[in-house]
């Protein structure tokens, strides 16, 4: 619900800077992105030691697992064992590397410190932050992930059940919380049935923002049978777009387009109704 504390908690544990042989660096795709062998390889041909920065490792059990700064890591593992030829120079700076070392964490842990080391980076995409999200136990990705998987939805499908804009996703529910974005949902697949763009992001934001200004004033079937009058998804969505750019008159921003959805689907509810419609708002005030 609104006003939930969705900030990221790591507890206080042991954390030291040490020398390591980057063969003895171990992988764990589950809390963090997939590696990228190709662009490893593109690192290593151009590395230099001095740029390396300080890869963040994970102590566990059995080892030593990196956290953030996977592919440098591996761009060294490449050089160490022969399947990148460099200079002996830089191939002797790297022999052993600085690492930060932390103890003590579960794999929950890892991938919450994945998330806090890379948030203000572009390099996480959207799909890979919201998978390890979940992993790292945060509750705004798990909130979500409880409504999407109540509608057997998928993040990163390209199919009828597939979401697509996981960040407008996540949005809604840090703005209405998850019971709005299960009541858009159920309202859009009452509207379309399931396509894949009536999961749209910027769709379901309008609803979103309509069901939660005038929850007490709007019956969520009669809402879903006013859309369905407004055409298919897809038409809905151009629409939006229309609306958003001003008859492609202007540029739009992804504020722009939740503000035009906003307007599309309260200008749908108001259709052909003399009493109890709703305000309709100025999106270029």
């Amino acid at each position: 619900m609104p006003g939930k504390d969705y900030s990221y908690d790591i507890p206080d544990h042991p954390i030291e800077y040490i020398k390591v042989d980057p063969r003895t660096i171990k992988f764990d795709h589950r809390a963090q992105r997939n590696l990228n062998k190709a662009r490893a390889a593109a690192i290593a041909e151009k590395l230099v030691p001095t740029a390396l920065g300080t890869p963040i490792l994970s102590q566990r059990d059995d080892g030593l697992y990196a956290v953030d700064g996977m592919h440098r890591v591996y761009a060294c593992q490449l050089i160490l064992t022969g399947k990148v030829s460099v200079s002996e120079d830089v191939r002797e700076a790297i022999q052993t590397i600085t690492c930060e070392v932390h103890s003590g964490l579960s794999m929950a842990n890892e991938a919450s410190l994945f998330i806090i080391k890379n948030k203000e980076s572009s390099k996480v995409g959207p799909n890979d932050e919201f998978r390890i999200g979940v992993l790292a136990g945060h509750p705004l990705f798990q909130d979500t992930n409880t409504v999407l998987e109540k509608h057997q939805l998928k993040v990163g499908s390209s199919s009828v059940n597939g979401v697509r804009g996981i960040k407008g996703i996540l949005s809604i529910v840090m703005e209405h919380g998850p019971e709005i974005l299960d009541l858009s949902l159920t309202i859009a697949e009452d509207a379309w049935g399931r396509t894949p763009d009536t999961w749209h992001s910027v769709t379901i934001g309008g609803i979103a923002t309509v069901m939660s200004k005038h929850s007490d004033e709007l019956n969520p079937q009669e809402l879903a049978q006013k859309l369905k009058r407004q055409g298919d998804p897809t038409s809905f969505r151009a629409k939006i777009q229309t609306i958003a750019t001003n008859n492609n008159t202007r540029h739009d921003g992804t504020k722009g387009r939740l503000k035009a959805a906003h307007l599309a689907v309260a200008s749908a509810w108001n259709a052909n109704r003399r009493v109890n419609r709703i305000p309709v708002p100025n999106i270029f005030e």
